[in-house]
């Protein structure tokens, strides 16, 4: 269910270092301001096509033709966006009937989250490209029309004149949490999604992750740990029992993640020769004994 409204707070700092909170609110736009957004995403595609500004359609033609993106990276997303949903079930239902232990569901949802981040890397590229089409830049315009147009402060005036007043401040602290307001009323957007994905609901139902969703040990919670069950902190270097930075064979290293340099013998430089002692004559004994 779509609200048609939502309030959030934004702390601003001056100049001079003073701080303050503005309070604002989106409304849900009504079909004048819709109308008028459709309208203003119509001039900016047309303009980006004037400007031969790609589609997204121009563009996988393109990438293919360059051997960006071709059949085997289709093939490869589909396997990959396949094989995260067999594991999903696997992780939901058991295999084979059978009662699984955590450990096995643990091994599952680390898999998973390899998967995604392998189906990220894959169509990464693709899609920082899609960003700079005529399709998206025009899509963008539109919802920043709506943004301009539908985010008042607490007292119903509003933040924005126009469009061109709300792209020029729209990498301000007001213009960011209005767009992201905007964005979970219309497009449902969730803030929670990571935590909401299945394998880190497992990880969290048995507590084997933390609030940021890094792995810990069951056994000791504020320990991190890899996909392997090592010790780790938290730039990811491994630790020994007494929390101090070693390598994967248990090699001691400095607070930076160097190897530290024992002591070692300077055997280049000359050693220094020893001084010649002289004996004293007897006429210098009985000198020195008056």
């Amino acid at each position: 269910m779509i609200k048609n409204k939502m309030e959030g707070k934004v702390t601003i700092e001056a100049e001079n270092g003073e701080k303050r909170e503005v309070e604002i609110y989106v409304q849900k736009p009504n079909n004048d301001i819709v109308k008028k957004a459709d309208r203003h995403k119509s001039k900016v595609w047309n303009q980006c096509i004037q400007d031969e500004i790609l589609t997204k359609k121009e563009l996988a033609v393109l990438m293919r033709k360059r051997g960006i993106w071709d059949d085997k990276k289709d093939k490869e997303e589909e396997e990959i966006t396949q094989a995260i949903v067999n594991l999903e079930k696997e992780l939901s239902f058991g295999k084979n009937g059978k009662k699984p232990k955590v450990s096995e569901g643990r091994d599952i949802a680390v898999e998973i989250r390899r998967k995604r981040s392998d189906l990220r890397d894959l169509i990464a590229e693709r899609i920082g490209l899609e960003e700079n089409t005529a399709d998206s830049l025009a899509d963008n315009a539109r919802f920043d029309f709506l943004v301009a147009h539908c985010t008042f402060y607490k007292d119903g005036k509003p933040v924005y004149k126009d469009y061109d007043e709300y792209n020029n401040k729209s990498a301000d602290e007001v213009a960011f949490e209005a767009a992201s307001l905007l964005g979970k009323m219309l497009y449902n957007l969730d803030s929670n999604f990571e935590k909401n994905l299945p394998e880190n609901k497992f990880l969290t139902k048995f507590n084997l992750v933390n609030d940021d969703l890094s792995l810990v040990d069951p056994n000791n919670p504020e320990h991190l740990i890899d996909t392997k069950g090592k010790r780790i902190d938290e730039d990811g270097y491994y630790l020994d029992e007494d929390g101090n930075r070693v390598d994967r064979e248990g090699n001691k290293l400095s607070e930076d993640g160097s190897y530290e340099i024992v002591e070692y013998e300077n055997d280049l430089l000359d050693k220094p020769k020893p001084r010649r002692r002289t004996r004293k004559t007897k006429t210098e004994e009985t000198d020195t004994e008056s």
